[in-house]
Parts: C-alpha cells; sequence; structure tokens
C-alpha cells in the first residue's frame, strides 16, 4: 500500500514536471520581439500579386522540371534583411483543387528541429528554395500551387502559380 502511495506520488511529480516544461511558448514571442522594421508585419501583404506592395522584397515561383518547383525571395531594398525563425522550417507550400480546396499542405506531413534559426538576404541576394511536389494521388487537372516563408514574424511572401496534374 505504501508502495503504491509513492508510485502514485511520482507520477504526478514528473506529469507536472512535464507540462511545465512544455509551456505555450506565447508569452517569449511577444516579450522578446525584436523592434526591427524589416521583419516588423506590415499589413502589407497583397495575395493577389503574392508579395509586398512596397517592392521591397521580391518573392517568385519557378517551375523547374517535372513536379519540381523553386521559391525565391529576392531583396530588393536597400539593406540586409534578417529573417528569424523557430525551427528548421524555411518555407511550406500547399496545393488547392479548383474550387480552392487545400489538397495538400507540405508542412503536415514533414518534420521540423526545433531549434531557432536565421536567415540573412544581403541587398540585390536572393534565398531559394529547391522543392518537389511529392507523389500524390490527385485527380488531373489543374491546382494552385503557393508558396511562402515561415518566419518567426512579419511578412511571409506568399507566391502563387499554377500546378496541372495529368
Amino acid at each position: 500500500m505504501k508502495n503504491k502511495f509513492w508510485l502514485g506520488a511520482f507520477l504526478i511529480l514528473m506529469a507536472a514536471l512535464i507540462l511545465a516544461a512544455c509551456g505555450t511558448g506565447q508569452g517569449d514571442e511577444t516579450e522578446t520581439s525584436p523592434e526591427d522594421p524589416n521583419t516588423e508585419e506590415s499589413g502589407t501583404n497583397d495575395e493577389t500579386t503574392g508579395g509586398s506592395t512596397d517592392g521591397e522584397m521580391k518573392p517568385e515561383i519557378e517551375h523547374v522540371d517535372g513536379d519540381v518547383y523553386r521559391y525565391t525571395v529576392i531583396n530588393e531594398s536597400g539593406e540586409p534583411h534578417t529573417f528569424e525563425f523557430t525551427s528548421s522550417q524555411r518555407y511550406d507550400f500547399s496545393l488547392a483543387n479548383e474550387s480552392g480546396e487545400e489538397v495538400f499542405l507540405f508542412s503536415s506531413v514533414s518534420t521540423y528541429l526545433q531549434a531557432l534559426g536565421e536567415e540573412s538576404v544581403d541587398q540585390g541576394d536572393k534565398l531559394s528554395y529547391e522543392f518537389e511536389i511529392p507523389q500524390l494521388d490527385l485527380e488531373p487537372g489543374t491546382y494552385e500551387l503557393t508558396a511562402w516563408l515561415t518566419p518567426r514574424q512579419g511578412e511571409t511572401y506568399e507566391v502563387t502559380t499554377e500546378h496541372v496534374v495529368e
């Protein structure tokens, strides 16, 4: 009887420690957010053009070959730009059918290291990621392929193109 009491107390203590260690992380983001205007969320994202209306950072998506695409963000501003990330994920992409329904989201089938990181892009340089759309059981047709950055805060530089499944 005494052993069951101590085992129960130990399990409750371990559960409390694990829950306390996990946390939500929401409080840390607002307390330590940098005051850098380049990474500040400005609300200038124009979904129809797939990018910023101020012209400083230009997102592009290019069909390379087959199911391979290249997502690029070009720094056309007059100064370096740094993106902060909360994991090893740097970009994401999705496919939507003709009715606008999302049929695939890359991050939903991927795992990432939970480590802070950053990518810096000098003026005139670009940040590029090449990705392949996996073999999916999709009906033939035209799909909307959307790619975007996944920074901790700020604009995501979303861009869209067509992806044809034959």
